[in-house]
């Protein structure tokens, strides 16, 4: 047989080596798509831990951030009294506002895990503040303070903003209107009765309210971005911002979302209550140091805090097929304050993180 005959014969695949080959090649294939899929589907739930861990350490260290600087007035350091109710919630008063600065800290403590706080005295519960705007179990904080910013003698006193102008002695809440203070003015333009130990007008500083709660979606679609049925369903902590509202010119409560996937927010306010007598240095009962945590404090507890202690319960915002959380939460040292498992599919974490009201205990240093 010649050479080119048998070169000649052996060309081509026979049916049995090219089914051979195709079988390879599909197991070969199967086993690239399924590490494809299985390294795809590792990389979203490394994404979602990420997106979960972020969302909660943003909204703890907003919320403690927030709490270091309650009671913050400028160079004011003597307090009004407590007053018998303090509306989160007032845009109008001036009055009303500056007797509140006795609170730098305030909240509203639902009962337990599935009930809403009692929110009846604040003139906010019918709009902003409703149950449908709430999920269930969440306490909800208020937080005052003035901006750590001064306005400075040519900054321009936004019309309709509240402001504080004080010195070590007195303050006063002033509505802007608009003009240039100055060295010598005012943020409303009346007449300057508070003044710095030179002469000239004191410090003015923008004066904060600061609501917290968590809500049961991320973008309400009612009046005033307040949740509805039909709304996503993703937990979110939110805050309403005493301000001027960009969109309308006028002032009010401005609902600011924080982060998303907060399910719960509790917290225990460390209490110097002891002892009692009225401490001739500070002006002010005890010695500044730590007595009592208390989840249920009173107004008169608040005015005493020296640290909070912050529970926040964050979950994913998608969904992990194939996971069932059966996990129990515990979101504080008192009872009552233990999750329900949920046996649904979102991951979930507690995140801890005990914080100092510095000026409320500076309050309490009793001077050397």
């Amino acid at each position: 047989m010649t050479r080119a005959h048998i070169h000649a014969s052996q060309a081509g695949l026979s049916i049995v080596e090219l089914m051979i080959a195709m079988a390879l090649g599909l197991l070969l294939m199967t086993s690239v798509g399924s590490l494809f899929v299985n390294t795809s589907r590792s990389n979203t739930e490394v994404q979602k831990a990420a997106q979960q861990i972020e969302n909660g350490r943003y909204a703890t260290d907003t919320l403690s951030d927030d709490l270091k600087l309650a009671g913050f007035y400028g160079q004011f350091s003597a307090l009004p009294p407590v007053p018998a109710t303090a509306d989160p919630c007032e845009t109008a008063s001036a009055t009303n506002l500056y007797n509140a600065m006795a609170l730098p800290v305030q909240v509203f403590r639902p009962s337990s895990l599935t009930t809403y706080p009692d929110l009846s005295t604040t003139t906010c519960a019918a709009t902003l503040l409703t149950n449908a705007n709430l999920s269930p179990g969440s306490d909800v904080i208020v937080v005052r303070r003035a901006s750590t910013a001064i306005l400075g003698a040519t900054g321009t006193a936004v019309s309709g903003e509240v402001y504080l102008q004080a010195n070590p002695d007195t303050a006063q809440i002033q509505f802007g209107n608009g003009g240039v203070p100055g060295i010598s003015g005012t943020a409303d333009g009346s007449a300057l009765t508070i003044r710095n130990k030179i002469g000239n007008a004191a410090d003015i500083r923008k004066y904060e309210v600061h609501v917290y709660f968590v809500a049961p979606c991320s973008s309400g679609s009612a009046a005033n971005g307040v949740c509805q049925g039909g709304d996503d369903t993703i937990p979110t902590l939110k805050r309403l911002e005493l301000k001027v509202d960009p969109s309308t010119g006028t002032r009010g409560m401005v609902v600011s979302p924080i982060a998303n996937g907060i399910q719960y927010l509790k917290a225990e306010w460390g209490i110097d209550n002891s002892p009692a007598a009225i401490n001739v240095d500070t002006g002010l009962i005890g010695d500044g140091t730590l007595d009592v945590y208390t989840a249920t404090p009173t107004a008169i507890d608040l005015t005493n805090a020296l640290t909070a202690r912050l529970y926040l319960l964050a979950r994913n915002t998608e969904t992990t097929s194939g996971y069932v959380d059966s996990k129990t939460y515990t979101l504080g040292t008192v009872p009552g304050t233990t999750t329900s498992v949920t046996n649904d599919a979102f991951k979930r974490h507690v995140f801890v993180s005990e914080v100092k009201l510095t000026n409320m205990a500076g309050r309490k240093e009793i001077p050397q």
